[in-house]
């Protein structure tokens, strides 16, 4: 599970690395921002599944300061998804090109915090699934 981290964190990366480059450009490229958006998408939806997953495989028989963290995780992926969730809903194609600026200002927030998040998780499930699998 360790490896499926892994790959879905730089598909994630590679993702906002291209959505930084696109939102760095002065006119809206319609066709590669909706390919991006799409990539990220499908890579931030494949780290929700995994998420959840590996906290419900590791609460079991954790540690209370493991335990919190992971409830910790848990919390903030679903904070994340209603973030993003409203984030897509305000800014489909129509209002992005209605509102370029706008939307490339709107976007940096939400880039951190998947970034963040990216963070968070190597933070508190790479150890765990780490030492899950020494054993």
């Amino acid at each position: 599970m360790l490896d499926e981290f892994r790959l879905v964190h730089e598909e994630m990366e590679a993702a906002l690395s291209n959505l930084d480059a696109l939102t760095s450009e002065s006119l809206l490229d319609e066709t590669r921002l909706a390919s991006a958006r799409l990539k990220l998408s499908r890579a931030s939806g494949k780290r929700r599944r995994l998420v959840d997953a590996a906290t419900a495989q590791l609460l079991d028989g954790a540690a209370p300061s493991d335990a919190r963290k992971l409830r910790a995780l848990r919390e903030l992926n679903a904070i994340q998804l209603e973030a993003s969730t409203r984030h897509i809903g305000t800014w489909g194609l129509r209002q992005i090109a209605a509102d370029w600026p706008g939307y490339c200002h709107a976007s940096v927030n939400m880039r951190q915090s998947l970034r963040e998040l990216i963070a968070a998780d190597r933070e508190t499930l790479y150890p765990l699934l780490g030492m899950k699998l020494a054993r």
